[in-house]
């Protein structure tokens, strides 16, 4: 696999010879250089050109690069009228996310939110060369509708899972238990990070740095929501990530100074066992 030195001289002398491509810009994780890029992060590069309608017609251009493994979509698209993607890795294992767009939206980055760093502006467009992570990427503190109603949903959409695995439809038990892990527990989880941080981290997305901020035993309580395909694993995972969710949420409700709801987490909870005890064929619900 190429070094990103390597990658990052390729794609500039690239840039450098064509007359029109105006500019380059590196977005997404590898901005900051940080602790969180390694060996298999991609490269997200926009590419400003003069005109899109060369990049429409074929991926002649990508095989500068090297050989294409595997590409998507699998033909150019256009999003949202000003953008052509590419996501592209390589035979050596280089993943490198382009965006072809018009050289006149490169203004755009002088009031860009999202983080960015300028490789190349032959027109000199840009003001700021490099607008770093901030702290609106950090996690946020929720409001009290919206902890009320996802604490709410959980208790919900739980049951669900609960109903499937006494029916013994593991597929659907396993579809929705993933609906339970994202957004409810996943939020939860993430709001306790940002509690104990004093909400100036960022999990990234769906918990991919959960395990970074958490302490070894609650990491293992989030190991134990998930199993395999034994229904008996199954129902101790779901109970496992009742129990989590239960002392997380509390903890955030008390530092935010709202109320979870105990009185449902209570019967809910009975509800689900009385369904695990239930036999298969049980025509009475007692």
């Amino acid at each position: 696999m190429r070094k990103a030195s390597e990658v990052f001289d390729e794609i500039q002398r690239w840039a450098e010879a064509d007359d029109q491509i105006r500019g380059l810009v590196l977005s997404s994780g590898r901005v900051d250089g940080n602790d969180t890029v390694d060996l298999l992060s991609d490269y997200d590069v926009i590419v400003y050109v003069r005109d899109l309608e060369p990049y429409k017609r074929d991926d002649n251009w990508l095989e500068a690069f090297g050989s294409v493994m595997t590409r998507s979509p699998p033909l150019p698209t256009l999003f949202d009228d000003v953008r052509i993607g590419r996501m592209v890795i390589y035979d050596d294992g280089v993943r490198i996310d382009w965006s072809i767009a018009n050289a006149e939206s490169m203004h755009d980055l002088n009031g860009e939110p999202e983080p960015y760093r300028v490789l190349l502006d032959k027109d000199r467009i840009v003001k700021n060369p490099i607008l770093p992570y901030h702290s609106a990427y950090h996690v946020q503190r929720p409001s009290k509708d919206e902890y009320d109603e996802l604490v709410a949903d959980f208790w919900w959409d739980i049951i669900y899972v609960a109903k499937a695995l006494w029916r013994d439809e593991l597929y659907w038990a396993k579809h929705m238990n993933r609906k339970v892990h994202s957004p409810f527990l996943e939020k939860v989880i993430e709001w306790h990070i940002g509690m104990i941080n004093d909400w100036s981290v960022t999990t990234n997305k769906h918990g991919r740095w959960f395990k970074r901020y958490l302490d070894p035993g609650t990491w293992a309580e989030i190991e134990s929501t998930y199993s395999g395909a034994d229904l008996d694993q199954n129902w101790d995972a779901l109970f496992n990530a009742t129990r989590l969710f239960r002392r997380l949420a509390v903890t955030v409700a008390a530092e935010m100074d709202f109320d979870y709801p105990h009185e449902t987490d209570r019967r809910v909870t009975a509800y689900m066992g009385k369904i695990r005890r239930l036999d298969r064929d049980a025509e009475d619900f007692v």
